[in-house]
């Protein structure tokens, strides 16, 4: 039996997600992480070092933030980017870089570039960030990796049609990965489910003193990372999937660091374990959230839970209410007993009372 086009669907994204972590058949030459101060993009960094180690690929870090006594890995190149020109940056950065691929190299070995973040170039050196990065990639053994922390404000351009950063970097991207928390979304699927409104965490929240929202009960919520992956193809057609990426645990009780400037652990093993990554809709927190009741559970439970409704008033009668109502005779029984339908027509019956003929006017029933 073929496979249906969602699994089709499923199975390509799934794949090509792996063929873009794993640097092959250049996928994508420049990827940008879009991280918050609620999620940070070290975990998935850490994804591409490790494959980036096991393909014995170069690897090339520039550092605006990060001291190389803090990083949890040991880069082949690293390099401080603080205080120095654009242009001595760029002729640094390229000294490294192996030669291209050529007849008597046919084999040139891979490299990835890292820049730990893009806050400062965005800031400094707008107008010439497209240039800079693109003179990064001489050939298509290069790959480069960026990060971008979007709750930090950068300035406006300088003229009023340039675009912003961020609008800029996701032009320039053929891949950008966005970096949410997996208990936070879990926690706005059920309220979707719910119907309700979503909730906010971190900075949305809009409270004074809090930074960083708080996470869901367990190693394995708080050690997911949900990743909405678009990759650019040359035709311009776009793909756009979320995957759910569990990073391996460095130890049974601990989970693995989210940020690159946490120091290595004294139980890593030099061989680490890669990461597993399942589509979002098959993970099976994310299934089993509760969706909204069917028609049959809400008929089922509707006898059971009717008499445990609790109110400010009672919704129950008494004896007397219930021999009172049933004395009560309508008007239309009578009607409909006479002949209203033996193709005669049906007849109103009033007896108008004694309370009903003080109300009554003869000059508004003329009208």
């Amino acid at each position: 039996m073929a496979p249906s086009p969602l699994q089709q669907r499923r199975t390509h994204n799934t794949l090509l997600f792996q063929k873009l972590l794993s640097l092959r058949d250049g996928a994508s030459p420049f990827t940008l992480v879009l991280d918050t101060l609620e999620q940070g993009g070290g975990c998935v960094v850490m994804e591409f070092v490790r494959r980036a180690k096991i393909s014995k690929s170069k690897i090339i870090f520039i550092s605006y933030a990060t001291l190389r006594k803090k990083l949890s890995f040991d880069p082949d190149i690293f390099l401080s980017a603080r205080s120095k020109p654009l242009s001595t940056l760029r002729t640094e950065i390229l000294s490294h870089l192996p030669l291209p691929p050529s007849a008597t190299n046919t084999s040139p070995t891979k490299t990835l570039i890292i820049i730990d973040t893009l806050t400062n170039l965005s800031t400094t050196h707008l107008a010439h960030l497209p240039a800079f990065l693109s003179s990064l990639l001489t050939s298509s053994t290069t790959s480069l990796l960026c990060t971008l922390h979007t709750d930090i404000p950068l300035p406006s351009p300088s003229t009023p049609y340039s675009a912003d950063a961020l609008i800029t970097l996701t032009h320039l991207a053929t891949a950008i990965l966005s970096v949410s928390s997996f208990a936070h979304v879990l926690a706005r699927k059920m309220a979707r489910d719910k119907s309700v409104q979503e909730p906010v965490f971190g900075l949305w929240e809009k409270r004074e003193g809090v930074l960083v929202g708080l996470r869901g009960e367990g190693e394995s919520g708080a050690a997911a990372v949900v990743v909405r992956m678009e990759v650019r193809r040359r035709s311009g057609r776009g793909v756009l999937e979320d995957f759910v990426l569990l990073p391996p645990s460095i130890s049974p009780t601990a989970s693995p660091p989210s940020s690159l400037h946490q120091p290595p652990n004294a139980n890593t093993t030099p061989k680490d374990k890669l990461s597993t990554t399942l589509l979002l809709d098959e993970h099976p927190l994310y299934t089993s959230t509760p969706l909204i009741p069917t028609q049959s559970t809400i008929n089922t439970n509707t006898e059971n839970e009717t008499d445990d409704v609790e109110t400010t008033f009672s919704l129950g009668l008494t004896e007397k209410q219930k021999r009172d109502r049933e004395a009560v005779v309508l008007p239309y029984f009578d009607a409909q007993k006479e002949g209203g339908g033996n193709m005669e027509g049906g007849r109103i019956l009033y007896d108008m009372g004694a309370e009903d003929r003080e109300d009554f006017d003869d000059e508004e029933d003329e009208i």
